[in-house]
């Protein structure tokens, strides 16, 4: 189960989860952490929790079999909550300890796409890494979202705090089946969250002032005007003609349900999305706070 809140939307959904896939690239000298929390985690699984299969990767290659295996997996039913543990930067992305490999976040954002596609959009993401939150600067409205709920550090974090609070949050996930829950009450005290919806909501938002009732609809719309009279064969336009054109555009830029269903079937990968035009058109209305 997931729960979310956002501009006064609670979203309510069931997420599918049945594996904890824990991915770790770390100098062997930094291993003893994660070393230890993979002990507790498997007693966990023994005790009836969910799985645990960790996997040591050493370099770009090994990387992208890992992801080709996991998404083959996914097709057939796994469905995890993907833990990566390693060290990230801002410009450079992850680094693959081993190797010395840095691999950027647009390449590690293509990978959980086709993850997340496999997996029906069921994929829980806890980058566990530095810097990690910046990753989700390469999400687009019109491609699939690469998590279900995708979990960062905006900022650096520290070893102790992993150590203290990871353990928390799957000992309380696997109590109470809550992933938001369990999060907000460990992790989430550094981390940050990205919840499918949520982003997509607030990505609509975005696309709507800005194309469709703000400073860019204009320009979009004389584009659109030369376009149709362009598709008609009209190269002189009369006024009628061209106020025609103007109706028409204008007509067909104002913002409604169709701008949610345009692009939801690929960003959601086929759920269906949690609100409707009405409860975007109340956000748009809303006064901005003073």
């Amino acid at each position: 189960m997931i729960s979310y809140s956002d501009t006064a939307l609670i979203i309510s959904e069931t997420l599918q989860t049945n594996a904890i896939v824990w991915i770790h690239s770390l100098p062997e000298d930094e291993m003893g952490p994660s070393r230890r929390i993979l002990e507790d985690l498997d007693g966990l699984a023994t005790a009836g929790g969910f799985p645990v299969f960790a996997y040591a990767v050493r370099n770009r290659a090994e990387l992208s079999d890992l992801f080709r295996q996991l998404t083959a997996n996914a097709e057939q039913g796994l469905r995890p909550v993907l833990h990566f543990d390693a060290h990230g930067k801002v410009a450079e992305g992850i680094l693959l300890a081993p190797s010395g490999e840095r691999v950027g976040w647009s390449e590690i954002i293509e990978d959980l796409r086709a993850l997340n596609v496999a997996t029906a959009n069921n994929l829980t993401c806890i980058f566990a890494l530095c810097f990690g939150l910046h990753l989700y600067r390469q999400v687009s409205l019109k491609r699939p979202v690469p998590a279900y709920l995708f979990c960062a550090p905006p900022e650096e974090i520290s070893v102790g705090f992993l150590e203290a609070q990871t353990l928390a949050f799957y000992r309380a996930m696997n109590r109470t089946m809550n992933v938001t829950a369990a999060f907000e009450a460990t992790l989430g005290g550094v981390m940050q969250s990205f919840h499918c919806q949520g982003l997509f909501l607030q990505s609509l938002l975005r696309y709507i002032r800005t194309y469709c009732i703000g400073r860019m609809r204009q320009d979009r719309l004389e584009r659109m005007v030369t376009a149709v009279l362009q598709r008609d064969g009209i190269v002189n336009s009369s006024s009628a003609q061209l106020k025609h054109a103007r109706h028409e555009i204008r007509e067909s830029l104002k913002p409604g349900q169709e701008v949610i269903d345009s692009f939801a079937p690929s960003f959601l990968v086929g759920r269906a999305p949690a609100f409707t035009y009405a409860d975007l058109d109340r956000i748009l209305k809303r006064r901005p706070s003073r």
